[in-house]
């Protein structure tokens, strides 16, 4: 006698399981009852590389920038753990919720002293800020949303909009005191920021309301063929590239300017370090000094490109 098997039918509850881990992407992950986001490291990284370049931009060309692991905590202790601070507020779809930025006051105050000319330096503490400093802190909450935007360009699109810029966390109304965060801290390294700290947090509730969202399409080129990208490779070895360093910026007034006349002396202030250029793009900082006769620049640091290398 021949036993035929009978095809044996899923439980309703493991094929909603299935079906729910197949849409899982490398934005949300759900395991033992909790939430994993493998996507936010890749985040955080892209988005310390472009606030290094964000906040030497404003004046301050030494500075590097190091990330912190992901931590979760209550939104009433991280704000009352950030203050003083200044806090941004985003609106972000699809992620169900706002993103937070949080960085220290005095720290808004050193960033705007250099951006009009001064060394960084803090002459007092203040709880106001200026209308001037207002307006700085608003546009650099617009600068960093447009850095998050790009860090998440290949994982989510998403277009922050910075609705809510203020010193006051209980204006943050859009979370709760006991509302859980993951935050993602960003310390400043060199003078005169040294050990300042940047922060970015994400309500949890948020980020859980994109368990079905799909990463955006992979738009990377296929891998070039060895022996092509090889000769390519050699030749641009040998292409010649302009090095350029400036040396001084000297800026007078325009009444000076016009009344300057042929034997007049523009004094110079020397800087300890200068840039070195390489078809417009840094490439390093040297010192001022002289090499067999001749004017030269010793290399005391080497710029670090996009993966530190």
């Amino acid at each position: 006698m021949t036993l035929q098997a009978k095809p044996v039918k899923a439980a309703p509850k493991a094929a909603a399981d299935d079906a729910a881990d197949s849409k899982a992407s490398l934005l949300l992950r759900r395991a033992e009852g909790n939430y994993a986001f493998p996507a936010l490291d890749a985040v955080a990284t892209q988005f310390a590389r472009s606030l290094r370049e964000l906040v030497r931009a404003l004046g301050a060309p030494l500075i590097q920038v190091e990330r912190a692991g992901t931590e979760q905590v209550a939104f009433a202790d991280w704000s009352a753990g950030a203050a003083p601070a200044i806090f941004w507020r985003y609106h972000a779809q699809p992620l169900k919720g706002p993103m937070l930025l949080a960085a220290p006051r005095p720290l808004i105050l050193q960033l705007v002293d250099i951006f009009y000319g001064g060394k960084g330096q803090l002459a007092a503490e203040r709880e106001e800020l200026t209308d001037a400093e207002e307006r700085f802190a608003a546009r650099l909450g617009r600068d960093m949303g447009l850095q998050l935007a790009a860090a998440w360009g290949d994982k989510l699109p998403i277009a922050p909009e910075l609705d809510c810029v203020t010193t006051d966390p209980a204006r943050l109304a859009a979370v709760r005191a006991d509302d859980e965060l993951l935050v993602q801290r960003f310390t400043l390294r060199g003078a005169p920021f040294e050990g300042q700290t940047i922060a970015c947090a994400y309500p949890l509730a948020a980020l859980r309301g994109i368990a079905g969202a799909e990463p955006a399409n992979d738009t990377r080129e296929p891998a070039a063929d060895p022996a092509w990208a090889g000769a390519l490779n050699k030749a641009l070895r040998d292409v010649r590239l302009p090095v350029r360093s400036v040396l001084a910026r000297p800026e007078i007034s325009l009444v000076k300017l016009l009344a300057l006349e042929v034997g007049d002396i523009i004094p110079l202030a020397m800087p300890r370090h200068v840039p070195v250029t390489v078809a417009g793009r840094n490439f390093a900082y040297g010192s001022i000094g002289e090499a067999n006769g001749n004017a030269a620049i010793m290399i005391e640091q080497i710029e670090e490109g996009p993966d530190h290398d």
